[in-house]
């Protein structure tokens, strides 16, 4: 039939085959962790440097008459890690992947609008553990948010976690964001 996905064992379109692969998925939670702890370590190792001072680099956001680009300098390492770690240990697992995903798209398209103005900033991504460019780091973020919506929609997300500890009462209760 036209346009169906090609089914693999079990009736399961190749998509849902990869998305509820429990290594897939796993891989998918590590990758995401690492880059976000290094990404946070990075920038609470100086947090005026690194991320203040980066998010003032872009100069997207505005800082009259509310400063909220200090604001989001100011949060932006503390929320990395805190989706690294759930990602990490498998807690609340659908809200770290749709914050890396989200995260992840919101810097893709920072990064496109700096780049369209032809203008080549050092993006701070990685804060004082490696010098990075926006114009390089740019390719990391369409693949981090595919690697999100791989564990926002899995079923096994939980596979050699702590989230997976947690009674099926629990779960099913905290489904939306465990």
């Amino acid at each position: 039939m036209a346009g169906t996905m090609v089914s693999s064992k079990g009736g399961q379109s190749w998509l849902q085959a990869v998305v509820n692969n429990r290594y897939v998925t796993l891989a998918a939670r590590l990758i995401l962790a690492g880059i976000f702890l290094v990404s946070s370590y990075g920038k609470l190792v100086d947090i005026e440097r690194y991320s203040v001072d980066a998010v003032y680099n872009f100069g997207i956001l505005p800082v009259e008459p509310i400063n909220i680009a200090r604001f989001f300098g100011l949060i932006m390492p503390y929320i990395e890690l805190l989706c690294a770690l759930g990602l990490l240990f498998g807690v609340l697992t659908r809200l770290s992947a749709l914050g890396t995903g989200l995260m992840s798209l919101a810097f893709f398209v920072a990064k496109a609008i700096v780049l369209s103005q032809g203008r080549s900033i050092e993006c701070g991504c990685f804060g004082a553990v490696v010098d990075t460019l926006a114009s390089v780091t740019i390719f990391m973020d369409i693949p981090m948010a595919l690697l999100s919506a791989i564990v926002l929609f899995s079923n096994s997300r939980h596979w050699l976690a702590i989230g997976g500890l947690l009674p099926a009462e629990w779960k099913q209760k905290l489904n939306l964001v465990w």
